[in-house]
């Protein structure tokens, strides 16, 4: 069955862009393209990064998920099984280019940069969070800059206008 994810919000394009951005998390998308495939054998074969990768995935919805019998999985737990749940992306996206800018910016921060500015962000949310504009004028970022990191990170989201830790 070919699923086609409609991209028409230019702050999704972040995540697509991230989602095949290394070698890794390309060979593990064809993996799970052909058929569903049991996290341990990705781990095994890709190691962390692997994991990672399905993580990502499945945290941007492109990937299905199911669990295992106890008889498939690990010491007799059941582990999570995935799956690709798109063949194609149709993007229809019109924005500013300083919009596009902003987007491509928070798409191509190298890891380390990123990973800083995710934990200063992570660190100022404290257990409560914080509403979103708060966050954006105490960085010096755009709300739409603000919103791509978001996208990319996994280690917060929005519940409404605040921003919070994942738990």
């Amino acid at each position: 069955m070919i699923r086609t994810k409609v991209v028409n919000d230019s702050t999704d394009l972040v995540p697509i862009i991230r989602a095949f951005d290394d070698k890794t998390k390309k060979e593990v998308f064809k993996e799970i393209q052909a058929d569903w495939k049991p996290q341990s054998e990705i781990q095994e074969k890709f190691g962390e990064d692997g994991a990672k990768a399905l993580e990502y995935f499945d945290k941007m919805k492109l990937v299905e998920t199911k669990w295992t019998t106890q008889d498939e999985g690990i010491d007799g737990k059941p582990q999570k099984k995935y799956r690709s749940y798109y063949s194609a992306f149709n993007i229809n996206i019109s924005c500013p280019v300083n919009e596009i800018s902003e987007i491509f910016t928070i798409a191509s921060l190298n890891d380390v940069e990123f990973a800083r500015l995710e934990q200063e962000i992570y660190d100022f949310l404290g257990e409560d969070g914080k509403f979103g504009n708060m966050v954006a004028e105490n960085f010096g970022l755009s709300n739409l800059a603000l919103k791509s990191l978001v996208k990319r990170s996994n280690n917060f989201c929005y519940k409404g206008l605040k921003l919070v830790r994942k738990i």
